[in-house]
């Protein structure tokens, strides 16, 4: 298996390397506290560098412990990225204070993710701001 977040040989113009990319929606910034994740990006992007254990941790109450470095304000922020009854994802935690409240974020907002293999996170960017 191809790891999805590696270095291809192969010449490209241009590769964006925000795997993750997503438009809040008003549920993504209510008081849910809650992002809400597609299940590809999820089993395509996030649970493959996360280990073997990291689909069945997700599946617990606690969920498994998620890294995340913002590039705009350099601050490193721990969430939790949890499978819900449906079989949707979700990060939890202080989503609301930590990126919402503190950013500003709100509907519309495009913010991308981008696994840091060297320090073992996820970087954070927000694209666009209404």
């Amino acid at each position: 298996m191809d790891d999805p977040w590696g270095v291809s040989c192969s010449l490209k113009l241009y590769d964006n390397p925000w795997k993750v990319q997503k438009v809040l929606t008003n549920y993504d910034t209510s008081y849910n506290n809650r992002l809400i994740l597609s299940i590809k990006d999820v089993t395509e992007m996030v649970l493959p560098v996360l280990g073997e254990n990291a689909e069945r941790k997700a599946q617990t109450a606690d969920g498994v412990k998620l890294w995340f470095w913002d590039v705009d304000t350099e601050s490193s922020h721990e969430l939790a990225l949890k499978q819900e009854s449906d079989g949707g994802y979700v990060i939890t935690g202080n989503w609301n204070q930590e990126f919402i409240k503190r950013k500003n974020l709100k509907p519309g907002d495009e913010i991308g993710l981008q696994w840091d293999r060297y320090n073992g996170r996820f970087n954070f960017r927000l694209w666009v701001k209404n």
